[in-house]
């Protein structure tokens, strides 16, 4: 019987440290938006928990990693990237689609703006990023809703 060998060369294999470091930055965006006491209820752990994540003294439970998806499905964001994924819901809820349009909108007039001088630094980057992350999923479950739609889901 022959065994699977083959690995995706594209892929990276992850230390620790690098993993609580993305971990804690993804849970630090979060936090910024929610509070540290709110997630932390959330995740139904203690503040402290989240504090040795965010210091990176520690990295959680996978449960307790999940979980943070409940409070905020971007807040892995980071940490998947890192190994070169993006994480979609597999059922996304529709959501008010005027909050919607103008988060999004917003955040392309500050892209607009960022491209005047004709180059996007790092930092705008960053900015616009941080203004349509939380619409993606939303946007997203348009997308979804039209794939059922078409019959393509």
């Amino acid at each position: 019987m022959s065994t699977r060998s083959k690995v995706l060369a594209h892929r990276t294999v992850l230390a620790k440290g690098r993993v609580s470091a993305l971990l804690s930055a993804g849970w630090a965006r979060s936090i910024a938006a929610v509070g540290k006491g709110v997630f932390a209820d959330a995740l139904e752990v203690s503040d402290n928990t989240i504090g040795n994540a965010l210091a990176q003294r520690t990295t959680p439970e996978l449960h307790t990693v999940l979980n943070s998806l409940v409070v905020d499905p971007s807040a892995l964001d980071e940490l998947l990237a890192g190994y070169g994924y993006r994480l979609c819901a597999l059922h996304n809820e529709a959501a008010n689609d005027l909050a919607t349009a103008a988060g999004v909108i917003s955040a392309m007039g500050n892209l607009v703006e960022a491209l005047s001088d004709g180059h996007r630094d790092h930092n705008e980057t960053l900015a616009v990023a941080q203004l349509l992350r939380p619409h993606m999923p939303a946007v997203n479950a348009i997308i979804h809703e039209a794939d059922a739609l078409r019959g393509a889901a």
